[in-house]
């Protein structure tokens, strides 16, 4: 059965979360209550706060593969203030009590293979599978995503014909695994990075990219006419946010994810933040695998 973007219901998420006792104190935050800025983002005041051990004093380190202007709005790492994934880092921050946001880049093969650490946390709409929590650690989890088939406009690729044609995946992503080994097409590309992935679409170097619907469709959606989503396959599941192994804080952020779905902060993120950039309803997608 199809697994479609799950963005419009808090309770559904809730579902397959486990509130787990925060490690550390719970007190009012003093930052929210002198109201801390974290850009466009729309903060919690007063919040109950869960204490995080932080590389750097008062400070959230957060990694993500970037550019990604969907998620972190900015052309810098700098001057980001806003993106439905920066605004999820700024409400966590918020919720331990922490007044500032340091973001750090990393390519995402080296995410989800533990060859970077030098963060408290990443979050990039990253799938929590058993094969990377041998590297990793993992939070309860913020949303489900399917993957999205994203071409070139007017491209006559079809459920059957892309076993005969080119495809790009990220390199280390669960596009990559299904296509090796289900998909099988002619020939498959790995990027490392989305940038290279999706101009390979459009430079007619790959006939197709495979990547989470969250990804693929926004991309699309302000490509002025250039791209299209014109399909998914049911590969993907729940994306959580990434932590080095043995970290400390992943009961903390469980506690603050759990706190934020049962008063509906997550969902006013998503639904101002995601929403709006898709263009439309993933679970509407043509289903490819079927």
């Amino acid at each position: 059965m199809k697994k479609s973007l799950k963005i419009s219901s808090a309770v559904a998420l809730a579902a397959g979360l486990v509130a787990l006792s925060g490690c550390g104190g719970q007190e009012t935050s003093e930052a929210a209550q002198s109201g801390p800025s974290f850009g466009e983002c729309e903060i919690t005041k007063s919040p109950t706060v869960h204490k995080l051990d932080t590389k750097a004093e008062g400070v959230l380190t957060v990694a993500a593969s970037l550019p990604y202007p969907a998620g972190y709005r900015g052309n810098t790492l700098e001057s980001v203030d806003g993106g439905y994934m920066y605004c999820l880092d700024a409400e966590i921050a918020n919720r331990a009590g922490l007044t500032k946001i340091k973001l750090v880049n990393a390519p995402f093969e080296a995410l989800v293979t533990a060859k970077a650490s030098n963060f408290d946390f990443a979050v990039w709409d990253i799938y929590d599978t058993p094969e990377r929590r041998k590297a990793v650690d993992f939070s309860t989890p913020y949303n489900t995503y399917a993957t999205g088939v994203l071409v070139k406009t007017g491209s006559a690729l079809t459920a059957a014909s892309i076993k005969d044609s080119t495809v790009g995946v990220l390199a280390g992503s669960v596009q990559l695994k299904y296509v090796q080994e289900t998909l099988k097409p002619k020939q498959v590309r790995v990027f490392s990075s989305n940038d290279d992935l999706f101009n390979a679409v459009l430079a007619g170097q790959i006939d197709a990219a495979l990547n989470d619907t969250a990804t693929v469709m926004p991309r699309a959606a302000s490509s002025d006419g250039k791209l299209s989503v014109i399909g998914s396959y049911p590969v993907g599941g729940d994306v959580a946010a990434l932590f080095p192994k043995g970290s400390p804080n992943v009961q903390v952020v469980d506690q603050i994810l759990a706190d934020m779905k049962q008063d509906g902060t997550l969902e006013k993120i998503m639904s101002k933040w995601l929403n709006p950039i898709l263009g439309g309803d993933p679970g509407k997608l043509p289903d490819w695998a079927a």
